[in-house]
């Protein structure tokens, strides 16, 4: 069991979704939280007072205009990671924009999408290791 599990937030307004992913990152060592909209996803970072290690979204939640999830994310914490799963790239540049730092589009496993995490989340920490 890890002692500090890393934090991931996952937004989709898809509960199968959610409960599969909170599942599998759960397995991973991952100490998961769920919501299911941009709004949800805020006081939770809120509530975790803004100690998130990552964000997992669905694309459609991250290119909302309308509640501009990412930008708010960022707002709270610019340091946390955010990686978006959406149907297809149609979105994909406006995400980035936003502060996405990674982007991949369906289908593709729930391991897959771990790894992804994993990945975002090493890098970040090289980062944090080269600049101090």
């Amino acid at each position: 069991m890890n002692i500090n599990p890393h934090k991931i937030i996952l937004v989709d307004n898809n509960k199968d979704v959610v409960s599969i992913l909170a599942g599998t990152f759960a397995l991973n060592g991952y100490e998961v939280h769920k919501t299911y909209a941009a709004e949800e996803c805020l006081n939770k970072i809120k509530e975790l007072e803004g100690i998130v290690d990552v964000i997992f979204v669905d694309g459609k939640i991250a290119a909302d205009r309308a509640t501009m999830l990412i930008v708010n994310v960022k707002r709270v914490n610019s340091k946390i990671p955010i990686v978006v799963l959406a149907e297809d790239e149609t979105n994909k540049t406006r995400v980035l924009e936003y502060g996405a730092d990674d982007f991949a589009t369906k289908p593709v496993s729930a391991n897959t999408i771990v790894a992804k995490v994993n990945n975002v989340l090493l890098k970040k920490n090289k980062l944090q290791s080269f600049n101090t």
